[in-house]
C-alpha cells in the first residue's frame, strides 16, 4: 500500500501528512509541485489541461499529460492544508481524465460495503458523518466522493466540522481559516483503499426522526445535484452506475443531542 487518497498516489511534493489515506499498489501517480506567488485564473477543465482558482488569489494549474498538478498560492499550504481540503480539486479533476465520477459528497463503509453521504449544503452531512464515527462506523470520506464503476476510493483522514458541531463531539482541534471558512477537524482513524457501493444516505432537515428506503430509480433525483464538482460533469454511463443504487433518506431535527440515537436508526435501516 502507498500514501495518497481518492484512489490516487502522490509524488512529488505531495502533503507529508498523517491524514493522507492508503491507496493500491498500481495506483495512478500524480505529480504535485508547490509555488507561492499570485495565480488568478478561470476556472476551465479541458481535455489536456485545467486550471482551478483558489481564494485569496491562488491557484491550480493541471496537465493530462504528464499527471501533474501545480499549487499556487501567496502563503505557503501547510501539509494538512494541502491534504485537505486543496487536494479535492486536484483529485476531481485528475479522477475526471482517468474515466472516473466524483460526486459533492462523503461516504461510509457498513458491513464492507460503501454508503455515499449526499446532500444540500447546511445539510448536516459532515456532522452526522461525525456521529457515526463516534458510533464506530468507518467514515471513507469527507465532501470528494470519487467513484471508478461501483468502486467507493477512500479520502484523507479527516472531518473538518463547523464551530458547534466541534464543540459538541469534543475531540476536534481548531485549525483556524483553510479554504473559505474556519474549520475544527476531527482526525479519523484508517479506512480500506476502497469498498463496494451499496446505496446513498440523504440527510435532510425535518421536525421529527424519520427513516425511509427509496429503490435506485429514484434515487438519481438525490444524486443528481452532487454530480459535478468544479464544473466537471459526470459521464452519463458514470451517473446511471451510481444511481442504480437505493437512498436511504436520513430526515431529523436540527438537535445534535438526538443525533447519536439518530444514528442507531439509520444503522439499523443500512443493514435491513
Amino acid at each position: 500500500m502507498k500514501p495518497g487518497a481518492y484512489g490516487l498516489r502522490l509524488a512529488g511534493e505531495p502533503p507529508r501528512s498523517d491524514l493522507l489515506a492508503e491507496v493500491v499498489d498500481g495506483a495512478p501517480i500524480v505529480t504535485i509541485t508547490r509555488d507561492q506567488g499570485i495565480f488568478e485564473p478561470p476556472n476551465v477543465v479541458d481535455e489536456a489541461t485545467a486550471t482551478v482558482p483558489l481564494i485569496n488569489r491562488g491557484g491550480i494549474a493541471l496537465n493530462r499529460a504528464d499527471r501533474s498538478a501545480q499549487i499556487t498560492t501567496p502563503v505557503p499550504l501547510s501539509d494538512d492544508e494541502l491534504a485537505h481540503p486543496y487536494l479535492a480539486p486536484i483529485a476531481a479533476v485528475h479522477n475526471h481524465w482517468l474515466g472516473r465520477a466524483a460526486f459533492h459528497a462523503g461516504g461510509i463503509v457498513v458491513d464492507g460495503k460503501a454508503w455515499g453521504v449526499i446532500g444540500s449544503r447546511e445539510a448536516g452531512k459532515s456532522t452526522m458523518l461525525a456521529a457515526l464515527d463516534s458510533a464506530g462506523v468507518v467514515v471513507l470520506a469527507d465532501d470528494l466522493l470519487v467513484l471508478e464503476g461501483e468502486k467507493v476510493f477512500s479520502g484523507p483522514r479527516t472531518l473538518d466540522l463547523r464551530e458547534e458541531a466541534a464543540a459538541h463531539f469534543g475531540t476536534t482541534r481548531e485549525l483556524g481559516v483553510a479554504g473559505a471558512r474556519e474549520r475544527w477537524r476531527l482526525d479519523l482513524g484508517g479506512a480500506p483503499p476502497f469498498a463496494p457501493l451499496a446505496g446513498w444516505i440523504v440527510p435532510q432537515w425535518g421536525e421529527a426522526l424519520r427513516v425511509w428506503r427509496e429503490p435506485g430509480a429514484a434515487a438519481a433525483h438525490h444524486i443528481a445535484p452532487a454530480r459535478s464538482v468544479g464544473g466537471i460533469a459526470i459521464s452519463p454511463q458514470a451517473f446511471m452506475t451510481a444511481a442504480a443504487r437505493p437512498a436511504v433518506v436520513f430526515e431529523r431535527p436540527r438537535d445534535l443531542d438526538a443525533l447519536t440515537s439518530g444514528v442507531e436508526v439509520l444503522l439499523s435501516a443500512l443493514a435491513s
